[in-house]
């Protein structure tokens, strides 16, 4: 099996920073590019519940968190990896999937569980998502 492009998802808790850790090792052990995505779910503010809902200023805010948490991982990649970076909107588990299949991810690397710096961002339910809709390997860091 070859593996030329790794993802990690991250929303800036624990298990994610373990997980992106673990994905720089295996890009380095394989040569690979790393894609690192944060995708900020906007799904709970995109149903009002008791009349609240998320005007594009709060999109826009769930945006900039998830770009701000990239630049500050952005640092903690070695100069001679390949990188990209994807920010999103939207349904974590299903962007993920829809990432991996039109960049062509060879491998998915994701935390077990977290909730982090970017609103609502459930690793755990996400992680099982990605396991079950994915074709690619998939490594679930704990």
């Amino acid at each position: 099996m070859e593996i030329k492009k790794i993802l990690v998802p991250v929303d800036g808790s624990d298990a994610s920073k373990r997980a992106f850790k673990m994905a720089i090792d295996v890009a380095k052990v394989y040569g690979a590019k790393l894609v690192v995505t944060c995708i900020a779910d906007v799904s709970e503010a995109a149903y009002p519940i008791m009349g609240v809902t998320l005007d594009k200023n709060g999109f826009i805010n769930i945006k900039a968190k998830a770009e701000r948490l990239l630049a500050a991982l952005k640092e903690e990649i070695p100069s001679e990896l390949d990188y990209e970076e994807i920010v999103e909107t939207g349904i974590p588990g299903a962007g993920i999937t829809e990432i991996v299949e039109q960049q062509g991810i060879d491998m998915v690397v994701i935390g077990n569980s977290g909730k982090g710096a970017v609103s609502s961002f459930v690793m755990g339910s996400v992680s099982q998502y990605v396991i079950h809709h994915v074709k690619c390997p998939v490594l679930v860091v704990k």
